[in-house]
């Protein structure tokens, strides 16, 4: 019925009229946060909030490195999936 058709373009519209406004917003956030997160790494960078000192962060990397020089060749390791590709990369 034509009155059904109606009630779905306002209701369009008007979530078109709420949304819009945020939307500027929501996409310079996403773009921002997948540019952030699309360039994993193992070692971090931060700062130390008493002393102000610059600090690097390789707690993945030595324990990958431990891995590899601890472990048989052929040893199997436990892990969710985004560990173990690193695992098989570094160790």
């Amino acid at each position: 019925p034509i009155w059904v058709r109606a009630i779905r373009l306002l209701v369009t519209a008007y979530a078109i009229r709420e949304l819009m406004p945020n939307y500027k917003e929501f996409k310079e956030t996403a773009e921002r946060m997948a540019h952030s997160i699309s360039h994993p790494t193992i070692i971090m960078k931060g700062r130390n909030s008493q002393t102000g000192e610059n600090v690097v962060v390789d707690d993945y990397r030595e324990a990958y490195w431990w891995l590899r020089d601890n472990t048989p060749e052929d040893a199997r390791v436990m892990a969710w999936w985004d560990y173990g590709y690193q695992i098989a990369g570094v160790a």
